[in-house]
């Protein structure tokens, strides 16, 4: 390029931009200086503002230690919340809740309450134990409308001597808990709502208080608290579904156990349990007893009556049944129509004759109308009586069907009555011999039968 068209390339230049800094270029191509083309537009350059003086030692010490301490406190936040992740059960959760706030905040008093069907109640208290008088008051206080409205929404509430200046109605707080507060209202999802609790208010309250009456809440305070207690919210939700899932299975198992009529163990219960038993005594080698029973003339009875009045029956026979078992470990069953069947772990068969006799005087207390009996006029049962200490090369089918052959014995023989099977019997002396037992051998005033 020769030296006329780059000095027009440069009056161009210097048409576009009212001021430019440009660099005038020697033949060789160096640049030898920088020069200002001046415009009628051009105005001279500002002064730059003056630097602020550099700050002291003290105040950048003040600020590092201000960052620090912000730093510790989003850490502490974050693994407290973490802490309340982990744990899955309401309890829990509310005392993670109410220790991390004390420690987080510094603070003399965390209270968290939960929002009844009828009334404020507490869950979880730190250093400051609710009494019948102030429990009482803040109910009243709670349910005010004013309050009521704030509890609505999710933003924190501070309550203060500040505040009091703003909204007279903290006064009826600060008279039961004085000094500085921060309501915190706990909002759940619809769906982790509990079956029994409110839907058109919040679920509970986290109140943070201080001793110190002139103390306030920052903002940066309320905004924490707020995640915190979001964070609360989340897993007491997750927490009492969790719950809500477990006493729904719980209500199922029973369901799937439970004869629906009697309110009894099933079938399907007594097989499970007869089973677990059989194994548990053939370790320790103790005997186990099965008393079959079977109400007499039962079908006569429900052509006569009616099934309905058959059901009722079927209930307080097993009323009786159940009064005669008091052991935890004992279980009576219907074990199909008008038979019930009852489990007696560590029980030899004078043991389980008398339980027999018990059932038998409870029945007779009832008195049960059985017009159609040909035994007597009430209803009456028949029951057979087998116990065996269990081995684990035996079948303990076996059992069971010795029971059911002594019912039978005792129905031929005219029923209302009790029979124990003679291979079947476990004198409560010499157990370890009662199971090489001759046919006919009998335990002590106890009838046998001689299959």
């Amino acid at each position: 390029m020769d030296h006329a068209s780059f000095a027009h390339k440069s009056t161009q230049l210097q048409a576009l931009f009212p001021l430019l800094k440009f660099p005038m270029f020697s033949e060789r191509g160096a640049p030898q200086c920088w020069h200002v083309f001046p415009t009628e537009s051009s105005q001279p350059l500002e002064p730059l503002p003056r630097m602020d003086r550099a700050p002291s030692a003290e105040s950048v010490l003040y600020t590092t230690q201000q960052l620090r301490q912000q730093l510790h406190k989003q850490i502490y936040l974050r693994e407290t919340i973490q802490r309340i992740r982990r744990v899955f059960d309401a309890e829990g959760v509310c005392r993670l809740a109410v220790q991390g706030l004390m420690d987080f905040f510094q603070a003399d008093w965390v209270l968290m309450l939960e929002h009844g069907p009828c009334h404020w109640q507490p869950i979880a208290q730190s250093f400051h134990p609710l009494t019948s008088d102030n429990s009482a008051a803040l109910n009243t206080y709670l349910e005010l409308e004013t309050v009521a409205v704030q509890l609505g929404r999710s933003s924190p509430i501070a309550v203060d001597e500040q505040s009091l200046q703003q909204i007279p109605v903290y006064k009826y707080w600060l008279r039961q808990f004085p000094g500085a507060w921060l309501l915190v209202p706990i909002h759940l999802l619809h769906s982790h709502q509990p079956r029994t609790s409110k839907t058109d208010g919040p679920w509970g309250l986290v109140a943070v208080g201080r001793k110190d009456k002139t103390s306030t809440w920052s903002m940066e305070q309320q905004e924490q608290a707020k995640i915190l207690v979001d964070e609360v919210a989340i897993a007491l939700g997750q927490s009492l579904l969790y719950e809500n899932l477990k006493q729904d299975n719980q209500d199922l198992k029973a369901l799937a156990l439970t004869d629906s009529l009697t309110g009894l163990a099933n079938r399907r219960q007594f097989d499970s349990y007869f089973q677990a038993e059989w194994q548990r005594l053939a370790r320790e080698q103790q005997p186990l007893t099965l008393i079959l029973c079977d109400i007499d003339y039962f079908k006569r009875y429900n052509d006569y009556y009616g099934h309905q009045t058959g059901d009722v029956c079927l209930a307080e026979v097993s009323n009786a049944l159940r009064r005669c078992i008091r052991r935890p470990a004992d279980l009576v069953a219907r074990y199909g129509g008008e038979e019930f069947v009852v489990i007696l772990p560590n029980t030899d068969t004078e043991g389980g004759y008398n339980v027999a006799l018990a059932i038998q005087q409870q029945l007779e207390k009832a008195a049960i109308p059985h017009a159609t009996s040909t035994v007597t006029g009430q209803v009456t049962l028949t029951m057979g009586i087998a116990t065996v200490v269990p081995e684990h090369q035996m079948i303990s089918q076996n059992l069971l069907r010795a029971a059911d052959l002594a019912l039978y014995h005792a129905k031929q023989q005219g029923r209302d009555r009790i029979y124990v099977h003679a291979h079947y019997c476990v004198p409560n002396a010499d157990r370890s011999k009662a199971r090489n037992l001759q046919p006919g051998t009998s335990a002590p005033s106890v009838p046998m039968t001689d299959d």
